[in-house]
């Protein structure tokens, strides 16, 4: 009976690991909001990674053991946040561009992954603007196209949580 069940469990896992090697590996998770608010304060609040715990679900609360550190200098292009955790692991953010009042471009690193490409985006409209949060990225089979399945789900939901927080900052 033992035998039935570990031949079972292996012909499963190579079955994963099959299906896996099959399906896509890059990803692309994207969420927008509408915010009653000036693009430069938004701008404002995404381009300063310091702020980023107050309005992002990636602070302690998430991991109580979360510590942050940040690059000196102006907040803009090439300023990097790192944060060590026990739960969250380890990883860094590095704006790789930003535009006053338009958003910024992001390169984020988890150790042990791939990075993940991101921007931010703010567009003017009447009555306030439009924020709209992308990442993609490209992660290793035969795992990958497992793990891929379950990103727009889990991702995208941070973004949604980010967002609102966000929106609750610069609300008019």
């Amino acid at each position: 009976m033992l035998k039935k069940v570990i031949i079972a469990l292996v012909a499963l896992m190579l079955l994963l690991l099959v299906i896996g090697s099959l399906l896509p590996v890059d990803y692309v998770v994207e969420r927008s909001i509408f915010i009653d608010g000036d693009p430069m304060e938004i701008h404002e609040s995404i381009v300063n990674l310091r702020s980023w715990p107050e309005w992002t679900p990636w602070n302690s609360q998430l991991d109580p053991t979360m510590v942050f550190s940040y690059s000196i200098g102006e907040p803009g292009v090439g300023v990097k946040s790192r944060w060590t955790g026990e739960s969250v692991g380890n990883g860094n953010l590095e704006i790789t561009s930003a535009e006053p009042g338009r958003g910024i471009v992001y390169v984020l690193n988890f150790d042990g992954y791939p990075p993940v490409d991101g921007v931010i985006e703010i567009q003017q409209m009447k009555g306030g603007c439009n924020v709209r949060w992308k990442a993609s990225g490209q992660l290793e089979p035969p795992l990958g196209g497992l793990i891929v399945m379950m990103m727009d789900s889990k991702m995208g939901a941070d973004f949604e949580s980010a967002l609102y927080g966000l929106k609750e900052r610069n609300m008019k």
